[in-house]
């Protein structure tokens, strides 16, 4: 039985890092494609009708190079709440629902980025900067996932594997790993907050 026959939809631009955000009506959608496009220009979400009782939506991820589809009934899709988030990384992409609910869902998710890689984050998203991540709390994330993966032994250079002689220097925008043993180096981009992103997922790194 369906919820309601209207929701407000809302995903996260990985161009610019901002929500637009779209009411849409169930008549709407009774056979015809609806595209809800960032004001940038930079991306876009769409939900379509894939049969009498399913919908499926193809969002953008601010995380991994593509988008991800997720296939809802009309009874979840038109409900009071839903988030969906990358089964990557975790990060909420798409929040529907009661307009005060999404609303909601958005600045929790906020608090979230800001909790994970500092204040900075969210301004750099909304301003489309590529200034370096210099927030301290930031640095002391990448320096621990560093320290993660050497204790795991997931740093590969020319040395035995668990035998590097690993060190770390930090600048404006990227971080070197270098083996002071065989001299391979890593450079790792932090100049935006979706490369910062793409590192906390490392299972691993390669020095060359």
């Amino acid at each position: 039985m369906i919820a309601k026959d209207k929701i407000t939809i809302a995903y996260r631009c990985p161009a610019c890092g901002t929500v637009p955000t779209s009411a849409v009506g169930l008549l709407s959608l009774s056979g015809d494609l609806f595209k809800l496009k960032c004001p940038c220009g930079g991306s876009f979400m769409t939900l379509e009708r894939k049969s009498s009782e399913r919908f499926s939506l193809s969002v953008p991820c601010i995380s991994c190079s593509s988008s991800h589809t997720y296939y809802l009934s009309d009874s979840v899709l038109f409900g009071d709440s839903l988030v969906l988030s990358c089964s990557t990384c975790g990060l909420d992409l798409c929040f529907i629902g009661t307009e005060e609910n999404v609303a909601k869902a958005v600045y929790e998710s906020n608090e979230e980025i800001k909790r994970i890689l500092g204040d900075h984050a969210i301004t750099s998203l909304k301003s489309g900067e590529n200034e370096g991540l210099t927030d301290p709390q930031i640095l002391d994330i990448i320096t621990y996932v560093i320290s993660e993966l050497k204790e795991e032994g997931n740093i590969n250079c020319g040395c035995p594997k668990g035998e590097g002689d690993y060190e770390c220097n930090i600048y404006n925008d990227f971080v070197t790993l270098r083996c002071k043993k065989c001299h391979k180096t890593a450079t790792i981009p932090t100049d935006s907050t979706i490369a910062a992103f793409d590192f906390l997922e490392a299972d691993e790194i390669t020095l060359c």
